[in-house]
């Protein structure tokens, strides 16, 4: 009996361990497209998301041996309340390594210093993307990257009224066409937009994620967006939604009392490849 116990204990600390364990992970991932050019074959992509100006040991190191050719932030970067300056000192890093492309997540546009924050960005020379595309070239090839606004708001009719405004900014794109957009719970409403790729967050992987299943809960901020709360859809990984491909980042930081349990801070490192 003294025994068992004592194994008993032994396994206890071991999932402990393991499901506490906050060291940075990098998870890589492969997208094909027949609408990639061959100059953008192995084009490399460090997606991350949800910072929330926490720390994070390792950041730099493993963004720069991804050896991105562009780095994507996805939102809530900043934390609603605080100060901005250790996403600036991030953000300077790795301006350093890649081009940065950013949009605002809910906790962005929550802050009182939005806009003094994206000029801030700008200005160190970072792309931040308010209903907006732009284009990387490589040779007589181009792709497009195009970042959406967070649409918070209280009510769930204005928050889809505020996708379908951003959505209509833009014009009909036949290129390989990338989407930044923060609340990964809404990727269904862009289901046949012709978007080919789309990089999210905001789910934080589920908080608490269960081997085997996956994650638990959605952040509070959803509750009004009619998404499930337990087990909701888009909590962290690759997903197929009609035609186009998305990865949704777990996040880095972690701005709420409940723990990340199974559940490590992660970079996304995206290789695109060009199918013949």
């Amino acid at each position: 009996m003294k025994k068992r116990n004592m194994l008993l204990c032994a396994a206890m600390v071991l999932v402990a361990a393991k499901g506490f364990d906050n060291r940075l992970e990098v998870v890589h991932y492969r997208v094909k497209s027949k609408k990639l050019h061959q100059e953008f074959n192995n084009f490399r992509i460090v997606h991350i998301s949800d910072f929330h100006c926490d720390k994070t040991a390792g950041i730099i190191d493993a963004i720069r041996n991804e050896r991105p050719d562009i780095i994507c932030a996805t939102g809530d970067m900043t934390h609603d309340v605080g100060s901005y300056e250790p996403f600036i000192n991030l953000l300077g890093a790795m301006l350093e390594i890649a081009p940065v492309y950013i949009i605002s997540g809910n906790h962005d546009v929550w802050r009182t210093d939005c806009d003094e924050l994206i000029r801030k960005c700008k200005q160190m020379g970072a792309v931040y993307l308010q209903d907006e595309r732009v284009y990387i070239k490589k040779g007589d090839a181009q792709i497009a990257i195009t970042g959406i606004d967070d649409p918070f708001s209280s009510t769930y009719r204005i928050i889809n009224e505020n996708i379908q405004k951003s959505l209509s900014k833009f014009s009909e794109y036949n290129g390989y066409n990338i989407l930044l957009f923060h609340r990964a719970n809404l990727l269904d409403k862009f289901k046949g937009k012709g978007y080919d790729l789309i990089l999210s967050g905001h789910m934080h992987g589920g908080q608490i994620r269960i081997p085997g299943i996956g994650g638990m809960i959605c952040p509070k901020t959803n509750l009004h967006d009619k998404t499930k709360i337990l087990f909701p859809k888009y909590l962290g990984g690759e997903y197929d939604i009609g035609d186009t491909k998305a990865v949704v980042s777990r996040g880095i930081g972690n701005p709420v009392i409940i723990p990340r349990i199974f559940n490590k801070p992660e970079i996304c490192s995206i290789i695109l490849n060009a199918e013949i």
